[in-house]
Parts: C-alpha cells; sequence; structure tokens
C-alpha cells in the first residue's frame, strides 16, 4: 500500500432536489464515500453509470474537479437518478425519487479489466442500493476485491448470511434497534467473516465489534442543518483513518479501531452542517426538471 489509502466507491451517483430551496446537490452512498475520502487525503475513485442529460455531466464534473477518479464509470443514454428532497428540523425527507435511472438500468457485470481496476484500490464499497447483486459480490471477493458493505436500515438476517462471507467491512444504520440487538446483528457479521461491523444509530452512540470485544463512539453534538450524506461521511471517514492507521505498528488493533470511530463521529457532524450530502449544490426550477434531468 502506498502511503495514502485507496478508496473506491462502486454504485450511486444522484441529484438531490430540494425544491423548496431551489437547490440541487449531487449525492449517492458511494459517490459521497468516494468525494468525502478524497477530501479527507485518500486517492478515491467512483465506478457507477452517468447517464447523457444535464445531471450527469454536472455529477461526473463535481467528481473530477474534487480530484476523484471516474475513468472505469460508464456512460449510457437514459435519466440521472434524483430524489425530491424536502427538510423536517435538519432531518432529510424523500418525496419522490425515479425508479428507473441509469444506475438501476445498466448493472455492473464487473469485466476481468475492471477487476483489475478495482484491485488497484485498498477497499471497494458498495450499498444495497448499487445494484450490485449477490453474485457479483461472490464475483468481485472470489477475485481477491476486500468489500466494504453498507446495508442501510432496511436489512433482513437472510441479507447479513448472504453478504457477510464476501465483505471485509459492514455499516449499518440501526437508529431503529435496541443496543442489545444492534450488538447481535455485528456480531453475527462477524461470526461469518466480517473483520469490523459498525451500527450508527442516530443520535446514540455507534457500535462496533471486532471479533473479539465492542467498541462504543458517542456522537458530536451539533445543530444539524442537513442530515443527508451523514452515514455515507462516516463510512468514509472510518476508513480512510483506519486503513492509514492498519500499517502503522505503533498503534494495538483495538487503538485503531477506537480511533477511527472517533475521526468517523467528529467528520459527519462536520457534513451535518453542511447543504446537501456535501455542501456542493447548484441552482435548479424544480419546475422544469426535464432541462437537466431525461425524464
Amino acid at each position: 500500500m502506498g502511503d495514502k489509502p485507496r478508496i473506491l466507491g462502486i454504485g450511486i451517483a444522484t441529484m438531490d432536489i430540494y425544491c423548496h430551496q431551489r437547490r440541487m446537490y449531487p449525492g449517492g452512498n458511494e459517490y459521497n464515500i468516494a468525494y468525502n475520502a478524497g477530501l479527507l487525503g485518500a486517492d478515491a475513485g467512483f465506478m457507477g453509470v452517468f447517464a447523457d442529460d444535464m445531471a450527469g455531466s454536472i455529477l461526473e464534473q463535481t467528481l473530477l474537479d474534487a480530484g476523484i477518479d471516474t475513468s472505469h464509470s460508464h456512460h449510457e443514454k437514459g435519466s440521472s437518478g434524483y430524489a425530491l428532497v424536502d427538510l423536517k428540523d435538519g432531518d432529510r425527507v424523500f418525496l419522490d425519487w425515479n425508479k428507473k435511472g441509469v444506475t438501476d438500468l445498466y448493472p455492473f457485470t464487473f469485466t476481468e479489466e475492471e477487476i483489475t481496476y478495482i484491485k488497484t484500490y485498498d477497499i471497494a464499497c458498495i450499498s444495497w442500493g448499487a445494484r450490485v447483486d449477490k453474485s457479483r459480490m461472490k464475483k468481485l471477493a472470489g477475485a481477491g476485491v476486500p468489500i466494504c458493505y453498507d446495508f442501510y436500515d432496511n436489512f433482513t438476517a437472510e441479507d447479513i448470511d448472504s453478504i457477510s462471507p464476501y465483505i471485509k467491512f459492514a455499516f449499518f444504520s440501526c437508529s431503529h434497534m435496541s443496543e442489545e440487538e444492534t450488538k447481535n446483528i455485528l456480531a453475527a457479521c462477524v461470526r461469518l467473516g466480517v473483520r469490523i461491523a459498525v451500527g450508527t444509530r442516530g443520535g446514540e452512540p455507534a457500535i462496533a465489534c471486532d471479533g473479539s470485544r465492542f467498541y462504543t463512539q458517542e456522537v458530536f453534538r451539533v445543530k444539524a442543518k442537513d442530515t443527508m450524506g451523514a452515514g455515507d461521511s462516516y463510512i468514509s471517514a472510518f476508513l480512510t483513518n483506519y486503513l492509514s492507521a492498519e500499517a502503522d505498528e505503533s498503534f494495538t488493533a483495538e487503538d485503531k479501531i477506537t480511533a477511527s470511530l472517533k475521526k468517523a463521529a467528529e467528520f459527519a457532524a462536520a457534513v451535518v452542517v453542511k447543504d446537501g450530502s456535501l455542501g456542493v449544490g447548484y441552482d435548479v426550477d424544480p419546475n422544469d426538471l426535464s432541462k437537466i434531468i431525461n425524464l
């Protein structure tokens, strides 16, 4: 591994459209992870599907301007993914979204050449929403790709059983669960082969498990302006710090996890006071979306 950790997001690029602000913000789980990892000093890449509409161009250009490698993304005819969003006391509320964007229609199959590229990274980040099915996860893992997987908050026991054997890092949104339920899920994950499993719990302390013990990390209290992208920022900060510390033999395994959880909580607190996922926004007329998206 070089001096900087290398982190790749494989998955969703989407435009979050805030009608009440007449603003739109680039985002999407792996898109945000790649952007934030670059911001935190990693060599970051994003491998997604960009549509041939104005939103697709803006989504890709935003990453390129931030120094994120998009060289192995695909370009397809169709509609960029988008969501119509409102804010209620700083919490994002999804009003509507398109279910047939280019990411849905043209999922990756992962060619040999793409797998060779992916393996130049220390970790590939994929989520439930990335449209990478279990057979493709198995294909990547079988080729020796280390995977971080975000299960979101709608995971099932079957998801945990079928995906955990192929991944190294697992993240869950567990604000709807008790501390005990969260710990049980993380422990089950690690038993199936995951190195570190983390459950974020909204305003409650996050919990991590590495098989030998549980770790907790308080959230940093801030007045949230917009919670969009908070979980993604948490993942990017945890991974950037953990992968940087991994080669340092002056840290114990426990210290690496503890320090990375703290950095993740700090960075997530800095993100929820920004507009949108990344604090990068553009003006838009929500009544005339066909100008920017192939509807």
